[in-house]
């Protein structure tokens, strides 16, 4: 009987101190974001990153969406503002032993467009973005046999528009409609740069999130 007092005693101990230490990690975390920190911010934010990159895809998502998620990469932030580029490839899944498209480029893009949106602004802890900008690019080889990205898609919303969105009853296309979108025509690319949200934070981010993009296209 004592012994096992004892170790319920020594187990809530040990429970109470974690508890503490992830209490005050966070609130450190809070902290320092809030006191301007901009290497805190960029490290909550690739933590964030790679704990979605981690995750198992949710039931019932098409592959193609999930590897646009996990594609993400930071072009640029600061403590208001966030913008990612992702790279969309075709909705091809395997039914009867046949390889079918089920989306384009563009319908992916759309999908996962949305979804980071909603990553972005609720789902990175200790962060609070007011606006965000995701860029979708399609990555693709020449003729000449050079691989190319070309982005087909740039949204742009805040958290406000967010807010008001139909998460549960619209569509993506519905959503989007209600935010900043502009998409690509067949065979043309767009601007990522035309009245973006915040510039590349220089040469050394936008080879970076290429990189990204490269790797994932793999």
């Amino acid at each position: 009987m004592e012994w096992g007092i004892l170790l319920f005693t020594v187990l809530g101990l040990v429970l109470g101190g974690i508890v503490l230490q992830a209490t005050y990690a966070a609130r450190s975390w809070r902290t320092a974001i809030a006191a301007g920190d901009m290497d805190v911010l960029r490290e909550a934010v690739m933590n964030a990153t790679e704990a979605w990159q981690r995750q198992k895809p949710p039931k019932g998502m098409p592959p193609a969406d999930w590897q646009a998620l996990t594609s993400a990469a930071v072009v640029a932030l600061d403590m208001k503002r966030c913008r990612v580029s992702i790279l969309a490839t075709p909705d091809i899944r395997v039914v009867k032993n046949q390889r079918e498209e089920f989306g384009t480029p563009l319908d992916v893009g759309r999908r996962a467009a949305v979804k980071m949106v909603e990553r972005l602004l609720y789902e990175i802890p200790h962060v609070r973005f007011d606006e965000v900008q995701v860029d979708v690019y399609n990555s693709y080889v020449t003729p000449s046999g050079r691989p190319q990205s070309d982005c087909i898609l740039a949204v742009r919303t805040d958290r406000y528009e967010a807010s008001i969105a139909p998460w549960d009853t619209g569509s993506d296309a519905e959503i989007l409609r209600e935010w900043d979108a502009r998409e690509a025509g067949p065979g043309e690319a767009l601007d990522p740069e035309l009245d973006a949200l915040i510039a590349p934070e220089g040469q050394a981010a936008v080879q970076a999130a290429e990189e990204t993009l490269r790797r994932a296209s793999r």
